[in-house]
């Protein structure tokens, strides 16, 4: 049986995701980076404003919120370049790839982190909540918690970089 590759996995990941939300993979062969691109919507009471980043007044009812994890060639890129940019930032080590231990703590972190997004994302849009924005924040110690929990073997176990 041939192993599965980087895109496969994390795709077969985001498919076992429990999320109302919208999950995208997209893979940038020449820059050599995947990106799970992440939107929640809900719906807003009528008559609640909102302001995106770039200033935009939104009142329809529905409101989007989009981030996304990029995964990118440490050989290539500095990740530090991206991490502004992106809820969490993840390199792999060129054709190698990526342990599965890695992208099975993402994925592992990743649901509880989109089931309290959506939750406090429905307080911020119905008043409840007390914070002036709403953003995913990517907890580090979380993720090295559940990474910390994978088999030693899936440490050692790479993915590769798809070779379409």
């Amino acid at each position: 049986m041939k192993s599965q590759n980087m895109l496969d996995y994390i795709g077969d990941k985001m498919d076992a995701l429990d999320f109302d939300g919208d999950l995208d993979l997209n893979w940038d062969k020449e820059a050599r980076v995947f990106e799970v691109e992440i939107t929640m919507t809900v719906e807003a009471a009528s008559g609640f404003e909102v302001e995106d980043q770039d200033g935009q007044t939104i009142d329809d009812g529905e409101i989007d919120y989009e981030d996304a994890i990029l995964f990118y060639d440490a050989t290539r890129l500095n990740g530090d370049d991206y991490q502004d940019n992106y809820l969490a930032v993840f390199g792999f080590q060129g054709k190698q790839g990526i342990s599965k231990a890695t992208v099975d703590a993402v994925f592992s972190y990743l649901q509880d982190l989109l089931d309290d997004g959506q939750s406090d994302l429905m307080d911020f849009v119905d008043g409840t909540s007390d914070a002036d924005t709403f953003e995913l924040h990517f907890d580090q110690a979380k993720y090295q918690t559940a990474y910390a929990k994978q088999p030693e073997a899936a440490k050692h176990e790479l993915l590769a970089y798809p070779q379409y």
